[in-house]
């Protein structure tokens, strides 16, 4: 029995130790894949374990609260001690002995709080983001690199080194960059290089050109040469002059009607003949739409008509809404500068401000700076295009486009006279073009803006703001002044070319001479003003000058909101700043106002809940208006109503504007193009509100059975990370405005940087922009502005003026900086 008993013991023992032994391998085997898991990147996600690492993972980016932000730093590279003080908002007010260090200062700056959103954007200029996300920006890098973004930086970045000042601030700025980027570990990385699963690259001064390249495409990038040339060939003149004119009815240009020009230096071109190449392509959508509000404000009103009898400049320039956002507050000062105001994380200087001095903003000019060639290639010959009755080889450039988890994409982009072969039969977008089109672009010339920046930052007067902008390039600019003299100016400030009537209006041939880009026009003959009798100046992307200006140009403008800050001040006489943030955040629409009396006009006796909103509604696109909504909508579905039949097949979306068609529905009541052509019945004007208001109706019952129709609500307008990362963006913001307001806050677009500066004797300024100073998405700056922007509120910019002033109540947190030598 005891043999029995310990020979059954040690059986069990023995089963016991081999389910222990096989539960073991199990568990081995699960943990082994569990660090496997943990360890491997999946698709575009990186490793899981390594976000969960508690020292160099995600949870390092946790900053606390209450971080004291003082430190001692010691940088090889510096000449001479620096002091930063950061004040409540987290500004840096950098104190510097010399430029070489101020420069250095700001970029170790801008890379501690911005160093992603630096990467990424100027990956993206180059067209280098599928390194690092994989197949989904594909489409995007290549379109990049066949608009030829990164030969353009390479052009810029040659004048730019050509020069000892600008060669001086770029070298110094990237030092700093790199020397921040040189003592980062692993946990420092900022979070998205973490869920990303890459790490930082040395920066370089290219990559300071290729966020300007990045800024001057987003800015110019859009022509409507294609479009048009497509219109030309389906409308008879007479009808394409009357729906898509160069000049809007009744525009207030940027440079005042009656300002007088001085006479040319160049003579206008005459046009050669068969100038023009048609059509280029059979199908018709390239994927672009028109963006009606797309732009900025600026204005300057002078001592006269303010309350101070100083003159008040503002600016609000308006761009994608993202995080972290597209500006970065600062101050520098050295012996011979003391400049406040948004600078771009990622280039040296300040872009929109103020000094001592002067005062200065900035609005896109929108005047047409892209143009569109035909190309013809020599038949049986993949290496030459004919050009001048002779055979032309192009320029080969090698391009090749990484893309994460899949093998390179290599290929020969062609250069030629006009510029880079953007699109022929490797490479033709959705628009099924029938003949390759090269793209000549101002942006592709070695233009060295940052001159411009140095300038402007030291200006002390009018002539010097003159001869600053002279060095600004591409992308054009409405450039608005005003100094503590009392002088106000505006600029229509780029590099342009002296065009025959409609040159670069449609796409061109380009195998002749004849229509290569001509002379340019010499800069100072750029239209602008000084000091006008009417005493306010103002651009909202507007036509820039009136029909006596001496050189032809053409553009996309839009009318709207320069009407209405244009007669905001006409009608001042003493006006404060507080008037200038109230016309900042404005939200009437003349949209409204002019045209919607004719639509209710229309809808005389028909009972709908909708109509009782709107009579009596004060047009004015307020965040909880039911009223902004229910007009919105019902414009919108009466637009396209009136021209979907007749424009659905034209490439991007091109239709008449919507200040002609608002001009059409006032004056206009009989014209042909309220007929749907798509019925055998002849529609009127009448018909189509009727039936665009029963549409209106129907999506407006469907709504309201979901939630509030309050305009905020319909519109969303949302602060998105540039990752499109939801838990790092802000979206269903209360506020209000659209394009058509001066406000000109839409969805995903609006104000990026609101400004406001009284030219005192000590100038005083305003300001706010849509996020805050961190990049950091675990930082309690990251976004602390937003809610007082949605606002419409503003915060007093603390500009000092000397070093005494660090002991200013708002100075929370000094760095002191030495040279490691």
């Amino acid at each position: 029995m005891a043999y029995y008993k310990k020979h059954r013991e040690k059986h069990i023992t023995h089963r016991q130790r081999k389910r222990s032994m096989v539960w073991g391998i199990a568990m081995s085997a699960v943990t082994i894949g569990w660090i496997y898991a943990l360890s491997t990147p999946w698709g575009s996600l990186p490793a899981i374990g390594k976000l969960l690492d508690p020292i160099d993972g995600c949870m390092a980016n946790a900053e606390p609260i209450h971080k004291n932000f003082d430190d001692k730093l010691n940088l090889n590279g510096i000449k001479q001690p620096v002091t930063v003080w950061l004040d409540d908002r987290m500004v840096p007010h950098i104190h510097a002995q010399n430029n070489h260090d101020v420069y250095y200062t700001q970029g170790y700056i801008h890379a501690y709080f911005r160093l992603w959103q630096m990467d990424m954007q100027t990956r993206a200029a180059a067209g280098r983001v599928s390194e690092v996300t994989g197949e989904s920006t594909f489409d995007f890098d290549r379109r990049q690199r066949r608009k030829g973004m990164a030969y353009a930086a390479e052009q810029s970045l040659k004048a730019a080194e050509a020069d000892p000042k600008t060669k001086g601030m770029l070298d110094a700025y990237t030092a700093g960059v790199n020397a921040y980027i040189d003592q980062l570990s692993k946990g420092g990385y900022p979070l998205e290089y973490k869920l990303m699963g890459f790490a930082p690259e040395p920066w370089s001064s290219l990559k300071c050109m290729l966020l300007l390249k990045y800024m001057a495409d987003d800015l110019t990038g859009k022509t409507d040469d294609i479009p048009h040339s497509y219109l030309r060939t389906v409308l008879p003149k007479s009808e394409y002059d009357l729906l898509f004119p160069d000049r809007i009815p009744a525009a207030t240009p940027v440079i005042p009607a009656g300002t007088k020009f001085d006479a040319p230096s160049l003579a206008l071109p005459n046009a050669p003949a068969d100038s023009v190449a048609f059509p280029v392509y059979e199908s018709v959508d390239f994927g672009f739409k028109r963006e009606d509000g797309k732009g900025s404000n600026n204005w300057a009103i002078a001592g006269s008509r303010t309350a101070a009898g100083v003159p008040i400049l503002c600016n609000d320039p308006h761009l994608a809404l993202n995080l972290p956002s597209l500006w970065f507050e600062t101050q520098l000062q050295t012996p011979d500068m003391n400049v406040y105001g948004a600078s771009l994380p990622g280039a040296p200087g300040v872009i929109i401000g103020f000094n001592d001095n002067i005062s200065w903003g900035l609005t896109n000019n929108y005047r047409d700076v892209k143009d569109f060639y035909e190309i013809k290639r020599v038949a049986g010959s993949s290496n030459e295009y004919w050009f001048a009755g002779r055979k032309t080889p192009f320029t080969h450039r090698k391009e090749v486009i990484k893309v994460k988890g899949k093998p390179d994409f290599a290929e020969d982009v062609l250069y030629t006279v006009h510029g880079p072969l953007m699109y022929d039969e490797r490479y033709n977008e959705k628009g099924n073009l029938k003949r390759p089109l090269a793209m000549s672009w101002m942006g592709l010339r070695g233009s060295n803006e940052i001159m411009a920046v140095y300038g402007l930052n030291r200006a002390t007067n009018y002539d010097e703001f003159v001869n600053a902008i002279l060095h600004f390039e591409c992308p054009a600019q409405n450039m608005i002044y005003a100094d503590k003299k009392g002088n106000i100016a505006l600029w229509g400030q780029g590099q342009f070319v002296n065009k025959w009537p409609n040159q670069g209006e449609f796409v061109m041939n380009g195998w002749d001479s004849a229509t290569l880009w001509g002379q340019l026009i010499p800069m100072r003959e750029n239209p602008h003003a000084l000091n006008p009798e009417q005493g306010y100046l103002s651009s909202a992307n507007q036509l820039v000058t009136d029909a006596t200006y001496p050189y032809w140009y053409n553009g996309d403008y839009t009318e709207l909101r320069a009407w209405r800050i244009n007669q905001a001040l006409s009608e001042m006489s003493k006006a404060t700043v507080e008037d200038m943030f109230a016309l900042q955040n404005d939200n009437y629409s003349v949209l409204a106002g002019t045209v919607l009396p004719v639509m209710l006009q229309y809808c005389t006796g028909v009972n709908n809940k909708y109509l009782d909103s709107l009579r009596g509604w004060n047009n004015t696109l307020d965040a909880y208006s039911m009223a902004g909504s229910i007009f919105q909508l019902w414009w919108r579905n009466l637009y396209l109503g009136i021209w979907n039949d007749d424009f659905s097949r034209v490439p991007d979306n091109l239709t008449p504007a919507v200040e002609l068609t608002m001009q059409f529905i006032v004056n206009e009541p009989n014209l042909k193009y309220y007929d749907n052509r798509n019925t055998p019945q002849r529609e009127t004007l009448k018909d189509i509100v009727l039936s665009s208001l029963a549409k209106t109706t129907d999506s407006l019952n469907r709504r309201a059975a979901k939630e509030p129709l309050a305009w905020y609500k319909a519109k969303n307008t949302s602060v998105t990370h540039l990752a499109r990362l939801a838990p790092f963006s802000y979206s269903g913001l209360a506020t209000g405005g659209w394009g058509n307001t001066v406000n000109a806050m839409k969805n995903n677009h609006g104000p990026s940087w609101r400004m406001v500066v009284k030219m005192s004797e000590t100038p005083e300024a305003w300001g706010v922009y849509p996020g805050g100073q961190s990049g950091n998405p675990g930082s309690i700056h990251y976004a602390d502005y937003l809610k007082h922007w949605a606002d419409g509120k503003y915060y007093k910019l603390l500009f000092l003026h000397n070093s005494k002033e660090q002991h200013d109540g708002r100075i929370k947190y000094t760095w002191t900086i030495q040279p490691d030598n």
